[in-house]
């Protein structure tokens, strides 16, 4: 675990590959169904997020999320630009890098469909569950209170969906040879 290099070296293929998941993760992100304005959106960016983590490893992870979210704020529209935001989705892309660098993943293993599953939990509840109410109350005056009763608790069903979903496209995406060749993995 801590034999893996902080800023790994990155081939042409890889910048290549990680240039494209930024610009699919903003295509994605702009299909997100937004369930309660500013408050609950469901997206399947976290599937793209998971790629770039796998391939970049946590401190490329943490920068690529970084770009991805203050190019998808300056292509909005809007000048409502707040760091913390940012630091928030890299901080996410780090994790993303944490736990899926390097790290093979079988269908069949239920040590993988556990690991996994944690990696989903910490990931979401940082995110999903702590600091993105803390900053929709700061930023925009809505409770954390008023926001899990209006339905932000409703994210505990996303859970099952990513990890399934993370589950069956990592499993899949290993099979490849050029998958596995950008993440330096074999598959079990």
């Amino acid at each position: 675990m801590f034999s893996k290099p902080f800023f790994p070296k990155l081939s042409t293929k890889h910048l290549v590959s990680l240039a494209m998941l930024m610009a699919l993760s903003i295509v994605v992100g702009k299909l997100s169904i937004p369930i309660i304005p500013q408050q609950l959106v469901i997206s399947l960016t976290f599937i793209v997020s998971t790629m770039i983590g796998a391939i970049g490893g946590p401190a490329y992870g943490f920068i690529i999320l970084a770009l991805i979210d203050l190019i998808d704020m300056m292509t909005a529209g809007t000048a409502n630009f707040i760091i913390w935001w940012t630091l928030l989705e890299a901080v996410q892309g780090a994790l993303y890098g944490f736990f899926f660098y390097r790290k093979p993943l079988s269908w069949t293993s239920k040590k993988d469909w556990v690991y996994v599953s944690v990696a989903t939990l910490i990931i979401m509840g940082i995110g999903s569950f702590i600091f993105t109410p803390l900053l929709i109350q700061i930023y925009y005056k809505v409770p954390i209170a008023a926001q899990f009763i209006s339905g932000r608790w409703l994210k505990i069903f996303e859970i099952p969906i990513r990890v399934i979903l993370t589950m069956l496209v990592m499993t899949q995406l290993q099979k490849l040879r050029d998958w596995r060749q950008l993440t330096d993995i074999n598959p079990k």
